[in-house]
């Protein structure tokens, strides 16, 4: 059952690096059709706290500055949060792409190498 509850503070081990499986939820949650609607909810909260500020009387300096910060947060925090989302799927991109295969050296080629770097070994029938 997942859970719906609002989350209103910190859980242990949330600082904690993502498993794949989260990554990999990541991934289907940002390659969902639903993706640019959850921006969208996320840009509505930044542009109401923006309009919070805008609204705020000017002579209440004090206010305005506290709005001010609280918009600045907000959009920085909404930047933040793609931008994460989007390194944990970069890193299981990474983990689950395939490694192209590497061809061995022919011995001629290993010839070649060990001329070019000596710390390269011989092929074996070149070899003493």
């Amino acid at each position: 059952m997942i859970d719906t509850s609002i989350r209103t503070e910190r859980r242990f081990g949330v600082t904690s690096e993502l498993t794949m499986m989260q990554r990999r939820n990541l991934l289907s949650i940002r390659e969902s059709e639903a993706w640019p609607d959850v921006l969208d909810v996320m840009e509505m909260c930044c542009i109401e706290i923006e309009t919070r500020l805008i609204n705020t009387d000017p002579e209440r300096e004090a206010e305005v500055l506290a709005n001010h910060k609280m918009a600045k947060a907000a959009w920085q925090i909404f930047t933040h949060l793609q931008q994460k989302m989007q390194d944990e799927i970069t890193l299981y991109l990474a983990a689950v792409a395939k490694k192209p295969p590497i061809p061995e050296l022919t011995p001629a080629e290993q010839l070649i190498e060990n001329i070019l770097d000596p710390t390269h070994p011989l092929p074996s029938e070149y070899e003493e």
